[in-house]
């Protein structure tokens, strides 16, 4: 059964350190409960709790250190609490950030996309797809493959998660032939609400800390959502995070990283004075093999910013989720 359940986690050895560090945020016990039937509970729990503790660097902090110039690799260090950028700092997103606070209704969109070498060719697998909508507490979320066709059975079949009232609906759900995909159903843990802190309005706020005005250049304006919008790059090349590397790979593969080639960072502040759009994309290889490489590729969109038509309800007709 473990290996079973592990082969699950192997699109590439990439995914099993990013696999811990959303599985370590969400409720184990109760995803178990929900999709395994009872007398393999047991043995899938445990498995699932191995994978989570198996990269613990995955939960370094996101705050960015300064690295030596130099192509070998660092250690990742844990740094101190992220702090955002004060008043008085002169970072072009302050106002932003505050006013982020102040988003009650918005619709979002977040994906990440990993790459890496497996037996000399390099791919890019998609890790995690959202799009949805957040009305208040509520939001409503639609993923498109990833991480979460584990639990669809099928990388074309959207998840759909609603969180409201702290219960948790899904749809899309056929692990184990226990559940039917076409049919909602509710739950009153919150076992998947790790995946809604990606759609908090100031989400980009943690790679901001430690940042100073100086690292930010703005290079162009473009439309974005129907407004100007300016655009931030921060170079980050010379730089190494803890969160990165450890997400990256785990001690066998991060060497694909000991090199990097491509560290920025683009920020979409727009007219309305909202963050727009977030972009990461860290590239690198292994310092001793260049063919050996890898990347981390992030997106975050948010937009329609407090509009009253945005609303999430729940679905009237849920079931109880199977082993609830």
């Amino acid at each position: 059964m473990r290996k079973k359940i592990a082969s699950g986690f192997r699109w590439h050895l990439v995914l099993l350190a990013a696999s811990a560090l959303l599985i370590m945020a969400c409720d184990v016990s109760g995803l178990v409960s929900q999709f395994v039937p009872q007398q393999e509970r047991a043995e899938v729990q445990a498995t699932l709790e191995a994978i989570a503790t198996s990269a613990p660097a995955a939960l370094a902090s996101a705050v960015p250190t300064k690295a030596p110039a130099s192509s070998t690799q660092v250690a990742p260090t844990k740094a101190g609490a992220t702090s955002a950028p004060s008043a008085n700092s002169g970072n072009p997103f302050t106002d932003a950030l505050a006013k982020a606070k102040g988003a009650t209704k918005y619709r979002v969109q977040f994906s990440w996309i990993f790459g890496g070498t497996d037996k000399g060719k390099y791919s890019e697998t998609p890790f995690i797809d959202f799009s949805g909508e957040v009305d208040g507490a509520k939001s409503r979320m639609s993923s498109k493959g990833g991480i979460l066709a584990m639990l669809s059975g099928d990388e074309k079949t959207p998840v759909e998660i609603i969180s409201a009232d702290g219960k948790t609906y899904m749809k899309g759900v056929n692990m184990f032939g226990l559940t039917d995909p076409k049919q909602w159903y509710i739950t009153d843990n919150s076992s998947t609400s790790g995946f809604a802190d990606f759609a908090k309005p100031d989400e980009y706020k943690d790679w901001l800390g430690g940042s100073s005005a100086s690292d930010y250049k703005k290079v162009r304006t473009e439309n974005l959502d129907g407004q100007s919008c300016d655009v931030y790059l921060w170079d980050v090349k010379s730089l190494q995070s803890g969160a990165i590397i450890g997400l990256l790979g785990s001690a066998q593969d991060k060497n694909e990283f000991s090199a990097v080639d491509k560290g920025e960072m683009n920020f979409w502040l727009c007219r309305d004075g909202y963050v727009h759009q977030f972009i990461l994309d860290y590239q690198g290889h292994d310092a001793k093999d260049a063919t050996q490489k890898g990347a981390l590729k992030m997106t975050w969109h948010a937009w329609d910013f407090n509009n009253a038509a945005i609303s999430v309800t729940v679905p009237k007709d849920a079931k109880p989720m199977p082993g609830q």
